[in-house]
């Protein structure tokens, strides 16, 4: 079903795979901390696992963007530090 809406394997297997992370994870620092799971808590594991798969998604389409753009799949980096470059005379500071 998750294949339809995306429509590449390679989306479908991020969901499938912080989905369950983000569960165990959870589970394991409310157990850490003493909470119980009530309606409350469900809740906000909830809106924690969209939070998770919605930025995995949002990385995923922005990967597929640059590699449609002709770059080149480790070159980001050195993109994003020319960018955050400033000029010589600010750098004395």
């Amino acid at each position: 079903m998750i294949f339809l809406f995306l429509g590449s394997f390679a989306s479908v297997l991020i969901p499938v795979v912080t989905i369950p992370l983000s569960l165990v994870g959870a589970g394991i620092i409310m157990a850490a901390l003493g909470f119980s799971l009530n309606l409350l808590t469900l809740l906000a594991m909830v809106l924690a696992i969209g939070l998770v798969v919605d930025d995995a998604i949002v990385v995923l389409e922005n990967v597929y963007r640059h590699i449609e753009e002709g770059k080149q799949p480790g070159a980001g980096g050195a993109d994003r530090r020319a960018r955050n470059r400033r000029p010589g005379h600010l750098d004395d500071a």
